[in-house]
Order: structure tokens, then sequence, then C-alpha cells
């Protein structure tokens, strides 16, 4: 009878390991259908806080796995929500639209702007979004271009897209400098 015992024992803790083994710390659980897909945790908190689906339709999949343990969910409305436990508190945002091509060229989260850490906001004559390797910026005359580094620090001290123009292109190098282009003609330069 002893035998049994440590054997359903042993069992019972095998169990417990697996099962502990198998879970994903800060995976947001699914808590709301909208159509055929769920969405929750944080992403749910984030896409009910800026409008549901009324503004950004229904889920078009389940939330995935994105890069370095972070989460993702795409919607109809061509927009997206990025989630990661460490980045902006913990906060889901919500990327879509010309910002949303934009990045996806730049490899998505794991290029070099890597995850938001804002959601779409007005700026200038346009739009802009923060990231944690820089900024986004787009206008209907200028197009959409990343800000980044020392010329993203050189841009915000000259008021950014409000005081300054929104980016007419990307960054480039010139020699040993770093240059871009802003509305009017102006340009930064680094160093």
């Amino acid at each position: 009878m002893r035998i049994r015992e440590r054997m359903t024992a042993v069992a019972v803790a095998a169990m417990a390991v697996a099962l502990l083994g198998s879970t994903q710390v800060g995976v947001a659980s699914a808590d709301k259908d909208f159509g055929e897909y769920s969405v929750g945790g944080r992403i749910l908190e984030a896409y009910e806080a800026t409008g549901g689906p009324t503004t950004w339709g229904n889920p078009t999949m389940n939330e995935a796995a994105a890069f370095q343990g972070g989460r993702f969910q795409r919607f109809e409305k061509q927009t997206s929500f990025y989630w990661k436990a460490n980045v902006s508190g913990g906060v889901a945002h919500q990327i879509g639209g010309a910002l949303r091509a934009r990045w996806a060229t730049l490899n998505y989260e794991r290029g070099p702007l890597k995850y938001p850490t804002s959601d779409e906001l007005a700026g200038g004559t346009g739009r802009k979004q923060f990231f944690e390797g820089g900024n986004m910026y787009y206008g209907a005359n200028t197009g959409t271009h990343p800000v980044w580094g020392q010329i993203l620090a050189k841009y915000a001290a000259a008021g950014g897209p409000d005081k300054f123009g929104l980016p007419v292109g990307d960054e480039y190098k010139v020699g040993n400098q770093f240059r871009q282009d802003f509305e009017g003609g102006k340009r930064l330069v680094w160093p």
C-alpha cells in the first residue's frame, strides 16, 4: 500500500510540475468574444478604452505571441494592439493605418522602433506615435517617417512637429553625419 501511495504522490507532483512549467506568466486570457474571436487581458482593456468594435471592428485573429514575450492581436479596421509586460507599464497600445504599414517595413516590434509606448496621437498637421526606439510621424503631404536617436533629441528640443514641422524623409547619412529633412526646408544634422 505504501508503494502505491508513493507512486500516486510522484504522479501528482509530476503533473503539477508539467502544468506550472507550461504556464506563461503575463499572458492575457480571453475574456470576451467579439464575433469569431476572443479578446482578453491588457489588450481587451486598451481595445475597450479606445472605442472597441465601433472604432476598430472585431478581431480577425486570437491574441498571438510577439517578440520577446509580447502579445498582439489584429482587428478589422487596419489596426493591431501590442502589449509587453515591461513596456509602457504593461499597457497595450493600438497601432494602425499608415503608421502600422510603415512600422511593418521596419520589421514591427523586432525592428529598431520596437514596441509602441503610446497610441496614435494628433501631432502638428499629421499623426504621431511613440515607440521604445523612437517616434513615427505621418502627414498627408509628407508620408510616414521614423525619427530616432540624436536626430529625435534635436527634433524634440526644437519643438517637434508642432514647432519644427513633420519629417519629409527618413534619416540619411552624408559622410560622418546623420541628417533628416523636415517641412519648410528645415534639416537636422548630427553630430
